[in-house]
């Protein structure tokens, strides 16, 4: 397909670009001597080099995820069965060969598997559904174009048919660049559907994909279709979605794919979807993912800038005098790396508050939660039904028992969900424009300071040479010369960048709705709560029309009980979860960029002061190295610019 390629290979094409430059970037530093700049661009490459287009296909259990997946491959690569199938998640990537590798949990290895095998491997075993899967996830190598161009796909377990699958798909959310969520067209945007699409996919911009289109009948697809957009309007508030309703056969998109018949696979409508997710990956996700390193790196390089001419400066200086100076400077250094110790502790104070602010009002949420759980599982929807046969009364009790328990998980974790997006970011939202304020006068005094202390180092007329540079504000120069934390994220959310807010804030209901992963899994609360309830009442010999009634009232004063006891330890480490995921990686990248601030300035008196302790030639010698690389920081410059405006344009 030529547009799917031509989309897909000018980002390539735009991302093999950025990373030359970055190398061109990295192989300047390490010239010069700077590590600091060199280990964020390394930093920066890194990323480039192992960010692909993750596309992640959801949907309750059997609506054909997998059948779809093996659609958009082309090839039947996953494994498809009658019953719920995928039981971890499935990363299927390029390679020359068909491969497949499974993760265990905490394991340092994957096990290379035969790709025939995985049938048998990463399927739910139906004759022990609540048994965990030995494996976390698998990865299949396999040489298929739509791979080739750097899209990951991701097949995950069925949503609502078993807590613990669900809990797998909602830690991978948050990684994905596009969401494909899979409904069956003719039931489309049922109750879960629609809680799920308002609790996790907000921050997403969904595919909205209707399978099995085929067994309805052709006169009946308009009114199908129209339902299903007003579904959607009535969650989401408004029409944005217009544009992401595709209404698909999948398993005749596979049948022609497999045939070879171009015609069938743009009858089935998977082509369509298969250009419209090219399109926005290539150019909207594209863009969200490379302006971050391009800004990022761009800033390393201006950081690059102002360094050289001030060295060059310091070769300049007579020996005496470079002495003299570096001699006095030592107390404003001194002073220096207690402000940027104080400025990191501030920080980290700052962090720990919220984290604190996190905990606090989460802990009032699930202790305030805890009075409406009985509410919960009086509702909670239950489909065996107990039945009067004496010889099964324990175990259908066992799994009336499970069902209103799982109900009521599912129903605690909506409102988790729902209050997390309502009450909780705009409280942490509000707290990043705090500390990024705060961050901002600290780091100007910061960086005033350090301006002056490069001043006192060389001789006044040569300051200019070195001197204004600054296009930035300073909490913004500062960490985009960092470089390793780019934009995305927390540090984009403090500078007000476009998509900033929005991805900062992207994994915080999964970082807490999974950490509360006791609540909402049957090898947790329920499980506990089956045991301890179903015994009594089974043996106490009530009838069976109010033997439910009374299960859900046991389970729900159980169920209660056991949330306000754990809501403490558990908003504690759900607290920790959050700031692990979003506000800890900033602050240690904060410590590290004003470290590597300090070392620069030392760095390079130490390279100039050993330059004239060898003599005028190495002086020499020096100063055209540095020379040069001014000359080539002023082109690669120019190149980044050239990257950055051409995907602010896009």
């Amino acid at each position: 397909m030529t547009t799917e390629q031509s989309g897909y290979e000018a980002a390539a094409g735009q991302r093999s670009r950025l990373t030359g430059i970055g190398r061109q970037v990295a192989d300047i530093a390490a010239r010069i001597g700077n590590a600091g700049a060199k280990d964020s661009t390394a930093a920066l490459l890194e990323r480039l080099d192992n960010d692909a287009f993750h596309v992640m296909v959801v949907g309750d259990f059997k609506r054909g995820k997998s059948t779809f997946v093996n659609a958009l491959l082309g090839a039947q690569v996953l494994p498809v069965k009658a019953t719920p199938a995928t039981a971890v998640i499935t990363e299927v990537r390029y390679g020359d060969t068909p491969t497949a590798r499974l993760w265990r949990e905490d394991a340092a290895a994957p096990e290379t598997v035969d790709p025939a095998r995985l049938t048998d491997l990463i399927t739910v075993n139906n004759e022990a559904r609540d048994e965990r899967n030995p494996y976390v996830k698998a990865e299949v190598f396999w040489p298929l174009e739509l791979c080739r161009h750097n899209v990951v796909l991701i097949d995950s377990p069925g949503l609502n048919e078993h807590a613990t699958r669900d809990e797998i798909t909602l830690s991978h959310l948050s990684k994905a660049d596009a969401v494909i969520f899979l409904q069956h067209a003719i039931a489309p945007m049922s109750l879960s559907e629609s809680r799920f699409l308002e609790a996790y996919l907000d921050s997403h911009d969904p595919f909205f994909v209707f399978t099995y289109f085929d067994a309805i009948e052709p006169g009946d697809r308009d009114d199908v279709i129209r339902a299903a957009r007003q579904r959607i309007v009535g969650v989401r508030g408004d029409d944005r979605d217009r544009e992401r309703l595709h209404f698909v056969d999948g398993r005749s998109a596979l049948r022609a794919r497999e045939a070879g018949d171009a015609e069938a696979f743009t009858r089935s409508g998977v082509a369509e979807l298969a250009q419209a997710l090219e399109r926005y990956l290539s150019t909207e996700r594209h863009k969200v993912k490379l302006l971050s390193p391009a800004r990022a790196l761009r800033g390393v390089a201006r950081e690059l800038d102002r360094a050289v001419p001030y060295e060059i400066a310091l070769l300049d200086s007579r020996t005496e005098d470079l002495e003299r100076r570096w001699k006095a400077a030592q107390q404003p250094l001194k002073a220096l790396r207690e402000q940027a110790r104080q400025i990191s502790a501030d920080t980290r104070n700052q962090t720990r508050q919220l984290q604190d602010r996190v905990e606090t009002m989460l802990g009032g949420f699930l202790t305030a939660i805890a009075e409406s759980v009985p509410s919960f599982a009086a509702q909670a929807p239950v489909t065996t039904k107990l039945g009067l046969n004496p010889l099964k009364a324990k175990e259908r009790a066992e799994m009336v028992a499970r069902e209103i328990a799982e109900g009521t998980s599912k129903t605690v974790e909506e409102r988790v969900a729902e209050w997390v997006k309502t009450a909780l970011e705009p409280v942490v939202r509000q707290d990043m424009e705090q500390i990024a304020e705060q961050l901002h006068g600290e780091l100007t005094s910061f960086e005033a300071r350090l301006d002056q202390l490069r001043l006192q180092l060389v001789d006044p007329r040569d300051a200019a040479a070195f001197g204004e540079r600054q296009e930035e504000a300073p909490l913004q120069r500062f960490l985009a010369g960092v470089g390793g934390f780019v934009f995305g994220g927390v540090a984009g959310g403090m500078m007000g960048a476009r998509f900033g807010v929005r991805e900062a804030l992207r994994t915080m209901p999964m970082a807490i709705v999974i950490a509360l992963a006791w609540l909402l899994t049957p090898f947790g609360l329920p499980t506990l709560v089956a045991a301890t309830v179903i015994h009594g009442l089974v043996r106490g010999g009530h009838a069976s029309d109010r033997l439910e009634q009374k299960m859900r009232e046991a389970i729900g004063r159980e169920m209660s009980t056991q949330i306000a006891m754990e809501a403490p330890k558990q908003a504690r480490e759900s607290a920790q979860a959050f700031a692990d995921a979003t506000m800890e990686p900033f602050a240690a990248a904060l410590a590290g960029g004003l470290d590597a601030r300090i070392a620069e300035v030392s760095r390079a008196v130490e390279s100039a002061r050993s330059a004239r302790e060898q003599g005028a030639e190495v002086v020499e010698q020096r100063r055209s190295e540095l020379k040069q690389a001014e000359e080539e920081l002023n082109r690669v410059a120019d190149d980044i610019g050239d990257v950055v405006d051409e995907l602010a344009v896009m």
